[in-house]
């Protein structure tokens, strides 16, 4: 059985096999790229900026947060609609060219639209790819001739970027129309509705916004008054307190003040007394008898007194209740005609302040239309899409298909295979020992010796007799 080795000396030895195998795998290789219709691939590319803030959006919105990879592969799907692919055939000036009616014409007989079989034209052509972790769009677009290939891949990143541009202005375009409408009914509401508010703030004569509160402070220090001397006249109304002031005023007399302390001091006096000589003895009696004459004196003067005070009183509290009485129904009909005049400016206030909020709403709605209106027109105006054109296409100077180099390289290598797996099967079918090592394999014994036979020079099949056989040997 043959080892690897015998492989190896079999393929050298028939190197020659191998290196014809590999030229005739090469010429048709040749051939190949000879009969091949060439093919040239023009690339564009597209940037998709979802990240960027719009200038004409809300200023504290921030970048537009969206998933890039829905974003490109929607954009992917758009560069290869139908409509984007017509415009491409536009913006290149394909749907103009000689050429393309003519094959319209041999491959349909005009019995297809020419715009629909243009479209299926572009669209065959074209290829899109999304670059690998970035938001690049590549645009790819075969043709036989490199011109045309450029043409087309440019063509399709114009209609790409011009189809965004459309997709965001034209919606816009339609909102602002709508938007002046409504903006002329609510002009005219303005309008109606100051009218309105001039003409009832001049019939009632509010100014200053229907400021009432120089009237609620005057409301509010008439109540204020009003409630002091409701209070004032229901203390004076009050009886039975008048007599125990006159008590107290009498109390404090100067006269009742000297015999109640008599009165006292004899009572002390009779309490030791009795304490020493008892009940009965004659000093004990006259002091007591001191005491209740000092006592009958100051029972009359309290009594005098007290009368006197009373009457007093009564007179001064009399006076008192009818000051009270007076002030609080004066206060009470200035409240009353005070509450009078804040009613009827209330009623007016409140229709004011009605007609006022109406002219504010309608302003209001006004401004946020107008500004509506203003964002819509400048995002219909402003040339600002989410795609651009990153790089356009060249006119490739190379054809992607066939690949001469790729092909070369795979003949050569089939070849090689082929004349390699020759030179083996030519080997097993006549097995030859090629080295001392495989015939150590097949003999299973050392070889003890070689011998180098002369060497061919010269002319074809000359020896050369000059060099003597060289024995070589080795220890077995």
């Amino acid at each position: 059985m043959l080892s690897f080795y015998d492989w190896i000396d079999a393929i050298r030895y028939r190197w020659k096999l191998v290196v014809f195998t590999m030229g005739v795998l090469a010429l048709l290789g040749l051939l190949y790229v000879a009969v091949t219709p060439r093919v040239y691939t023009a690339t564009s590319s597209l940037l998709l900026d979802t990240g960027a803030p719009d200038p004409v959006g809300d200023e504290n919105g921030g970048g537009r947060q969206q998933d890039n990879r829905a974003v490109i592969a929607t954009q992917a799907d758009l560069v290869r609609s139908p409509h984007v692919s017509g415009n491409a055939a536009v913006l290149s000036g394909i749907a103009k060219d000689p050429r393309y009616i003519e094959q319209w014409r041999e491959a349909t007989g005009g019995k297809v639209a020419y715009a629909d079989w243009l479209r299926g034209k572009m669209r065959g052509a074209l290829e899109v790819e999304p670059g690998r972790d970035t938001n690049v769009l590549l645009i790819k677009a075969n043709a036989s001739d490199p011109k045309e290939a450029a043409r087309i891949a440019n063509g399709y990143a114009r209609a790409s970027v011009e189809s965004q541009y459309r997709l965001r202005t034209e919606p816009a375009k339609a909102y602002a129309t709508w938007l002046e409408n409504r903006l002329k009914a609510a002009q005219i509401n303005v309008d109606k509705s100051g009218k309105q508010l001039s003409s009832f703030a001049r019939a009632t004569g509010i100014t200053n916004d229907g400021d009432l509160s120089s009237e609620g402070s005057l409301t509010a220090e008439v109540s204020t008054q009003l409630a002091a001397a409701e209070a004032r006249a229901a203390a004076a109304r009050q009886t039975g307190g008048e007599a125990a002031q006159a008590r107290g005023d009498a109390e404090k007399s100067e006269t009742v003040q000297r015999l109640r302390g008599q009165v006292a001091e004899r009572s002390g006096k009779l309490a030791e007394l009795q304490a020493v000589f008892g009940p009965d003895y004659p000093d004990v009696q006259r002091t007591r008898a001191e005491v209740a004459t000092l006592q009958s004196q100051l029972n009359a003067q309290l009594a005098n007194a007290n009368s006197t005070f009373n009457s007093a009183r009564a007179a001064q509290t009399g006076a008192e209740r009818a000051a009270a009485a007076a002030s609080e129904a004066r206060l009470r009909g200035l409240a009353a005609q005070q509450r009078s005049r804040m009613l009827s400016m209330g009623t007016n206030l409140a229709k004011y302040q009605q007609l006022k909020n109406e002219f504010q709403a309608a302003q209001t709605t006004y401004n946020d239309l107008n500004q509506r209106l203003t964002k819509m027109r400048l995002q219909s105006a402003v040339p600002l899409t989410e795609v651009q054109v990153l790089d356009t296409a060249s006119t490739p100077l190379v054809p992607s298909s066939p690949n001469v180099g790729l092909t070369l390289a795979l003949s050569l290598v089939l070849g090689a295979l082929l004349g390699a797996g020759a030179a083996i099967w030519l080997e097993l079918r006549d097995p030859r020992v090629r080295s001392r090592i495989g015939l150590e394999r097949r003999l299973g014994a050392p070889v003890i010796g070689t011998i180098a036979l002369p060497r061919y020079q010269g002319a074809i099949g000359g020896r050369n007799d000059d060099n003597p056989l060289l024995l070589e040997g080795r220890a077995a």
